[in-house]
């Protein structure tokens, strides 16, 4: 008996089969265990390449899911997004952004990040005032990709000020994005 084989998920076992349909299939799947949701969502950044035809079903279950209860889950779809570039996921992270759990908000913060968009400003400068230092990381690290000189001042102040280093070493890198 191939005893790793036994304890491999349903997900690991489709993604070395590059099944995408099927974990797509998983990741829809409301009744499926966590753990199997939030893999199928993990295996989608994993197989980006290859989705083909199978994209837009994957990126409307990971809609949905990231606006569902359950943080493993929600913040596992909310990277994939992120990681895939989903223009359309922009509401899905404006309203993570507002998330009471700071791991939601980081990821929220993260997509700000990939997508760029200055729709999101306002959302990753209230971001950059969390309580919860990775998640001012992960804004200090959006306001850099969105580019907008407004936020100058803010990260500067964070650079200089902001409690924790990596904060301030996102803020400094965010900075010279910006080129200051």
């Amino acid at each position: 008996m191939n005893v790793e084989a036994l304890f491999r998920t349903r997900v690991e076992r489709l993604t070395r089969a590059r099944d995408v349909t099927g974990i797509v299939r998983i990741l829809a799947d409301p009744h499926e265990a966590a753990h199997e949701r939030a893999g199928a969502a993990s295996a989608l950044i994993e197989l980006r390449e290859e989705l083909g035809e199978a994209r837009p079903a994957g990126v409307r279950a990971l809609l949905e899911v990231a606006d569902q209860p359950g943080v493993f889950v929600r913040w596992q779809a909310l990277l994939a997004l992120a990681e895939l570039r989903v223009r359309e996921a922009m509401p899905v992270f404006r309203r993570a952004a507002r998330d009471r759990e700071w791991l939601v908000r980081v990821f929220a913060a993260h997509g700000f990040d990939r997508l760029g968009d200055a729709v999101a400003f306002g959302d990753a400068v209230r971001l950059l005032e969390d309580r919860e230092s990775q998640v001012r990381e992960a804004a200090a690290s959006a306001l850099g990709a969105i580019r907008d000189q407004r936020a100058l001042p803010l990260l500067e102040r964070a650079a200089r000020a902001d409690a924790m280093r990596s904060v301030r070493e996102a803020a400094a890198a965010a900075l010279d994005a910006l080129g200051r």
